[in-house]
């Protein structure tokens, strides 16, 4: 029986939701979250999930979905068999008069296609191809560890070793990555095994704060307010939005006292690039504070990720690891260079990746995201990124861990890296028949573009000021 059936509605029927009644439920959760249902729509069915949240394994991120219909975001990140433990949430269907019943557009045509490249078996990876993935990264680690065992005592030595190291870091978060993201085994807790051997083990990231922080962003891409990706302000702020939090005088989102938040704003063109060396460092620190027993804080508590073993132990085998190849170095100053050197070049290799996949898009408030959809926001929001010469293009495909396919990615989550070839012609020439902007760049005019966009942030701060 539904949680929260009762007598009437199993007299009379299911109950009918009017679209508007359901987009309310956002204003009501702010509100008062503990005395309304929160209501997300899927295939034209209701569903008040307030009683599922505590117990979703995706976190935090089915908050995003209240009040919207998450028809494609819920087949786009959960395996069809999920629809039977949604059904024991299901509370009505939406009013006749507001189901969309059209089967034309852009949406329906990527649902077919979905289904074909089902058919054409592109959503089963090749264990080939992961495998020696796999096998590559051990071989650039035992590479960088043989260096440093070897010229320890000098600085050639303990630089080369270290940018070998910051780019099998790399490298592992490109591969742990597909495996959280289950486009390798079809059974979810192998992916998850991968995961906290190549994220927690090999590269010192905790696989749930990983997912909780990305699966918020493919939610949620770019927008203000949801995406944590660009939740960065002050440290780097993407627009125009976020300066409200650090030039509106009865805002207080802020850690650091105000006028250090305005330089940073003011001259981030400046700060971009020492910024993103120092990603990484970042990233571990809040890896190890989210496995910690009071590491969620500030989260709602009935949204709270369950910590396992595993990845306690995958982060601690890390640093013993990590720490343990220092004793190949002659000196503390050479030890210091070493882990300054190989954390800061990670966090430049893993950053300017990143960067590219959205920085310096169009960023949606919350209100322009919630009346889009699913699809449309997923390529308005993400940039490609080829080659200049197309004889390259398995350089950046290699560099880039395939996320230079942001678009067909964030379309197809699960979809192997190693298909995304295939279906990218096919997606664009789609957006072009739906006059859909699908935009795609060069490694270097990317950068230029996420570039810019700081100067244009930093240019009207001034104007704020």
């Amino acid at each position: 029986m539904p949680p929260r059936a009762n007598i009437e509605e199993l007299v009379d029927g299911p109950k009918n939701f009017r679209r508007a009644d359901i987009i309310r439920t956002v204003e009501k959760k702010d509100n008062d979250s503990d005395q309304h249902p929160w209501y997300i729509v899927v295939d034209n069915k209701v569903y008040d999930i307030k009683d599922f949240v505590p117990d979703h394994p995706g976190g935090a991120v089915i908050l995003t979905q209240i009040g919207k219909d998450s028809t494609d975001a819920f087949y786009n990140f959960h395996p069809d068999e999920a629809i039977g433990i949604l059904a024991n949430y299901y509370v009505g269907d939406l009013a006749p008069e507001d189901i969309i019943t059209s089967k034309e557009g852009f949406t329906q045509e990527l649902r077919e296609y979905k289904e074909f490249f089902k058919k054409r078996n592109y959503f089963n990876s090749s264990k080939l191809y992961y495998t020696q993935k796999v096998i590559h990264n051990l071989i650039i680690w035992a590479i960088s560890v043989t260096i440093l065992a070897k010229f320890g005592d000098n600085l050639f030595g303990i630089l080369l070793s270290a940018a070998i190291m910051g780019l099998f870091w790399q490298q592992c978060g490109w591969l742990s990555h597909d495996f959280l993201h289950h486009q390798v085994f079809d059974n979810r807790k192998y992916n998850d095994l991968m995961g906290s051997f190549l994220g927690g083990v090999c590269q010192g990231f905790g696989p749930t704060w990983w997912k909780d922080k990305h699966n918020t962003h493919h939610a949620a891409p770019n927008v203000h307010g949801q995406d944590p990706d660009i939740n960065t302000h002050p440290i780097l702020t993407w627009s125009e939005h976020a300066l409200f939090d650090i030039f509106d005088p009865e805002m207080n989102a802020n850690l650091l006292p105000r006028w250090v938040s305005r330089f940073m704003v003011k001259y981030q063109t400046l700060s971009y690039f020492p910024i993103l060396c120092m990603a990484r460092i970042s990233w571990c620190i809040q890896s190890i504070l989210f496995v910690l027993p009071n590491g969620q804080n500030g989260k709602p508590a009935n949204a709270c990720m369950p910590i396992s073993l595993t990845e306690q132990l995958s982060l601690g085998i890390h640093y013993v690891w990590y720490f343990y190849i220092f004793s190949f170095i002659s000196d503390w100053k050479l030890g210091f260079t070493f882990f300054f050197a190989s954390q800061a070049i990670c966090g430049l290799l893993l950053a300017l990746v990143f960067a590219l996949n959205h920085n310096g898009m169009k960023i949606l408030t919350e209100k322009e995201a919630q009346e889009m959809d699913f699809f449309i926001k997923q390529v308005i929001t993400g940039r490609n990124v080829i080659a200049s010469n197309p004889k390259l293009q398995c350089i950046v495909d290699w560099f880039c861990g395939g996320l230079n396919y942001q678009i067909e990615h964030h379309i197809f989550p699960a979809l192997p890296r190693h298909v995304f070839h295939k279906v990218q012609p096919i997606i664009q020439t789609l957006c072009e028949k739906y006059e859909i902007p699908y935009h795609k760049t060069t490694f270097l005019e990317g950068t230029k573009e996420v570039f810019n966009r700081l100067g244009q942030v930093s240019a009207a701060s001034r104007k704020l000021t």
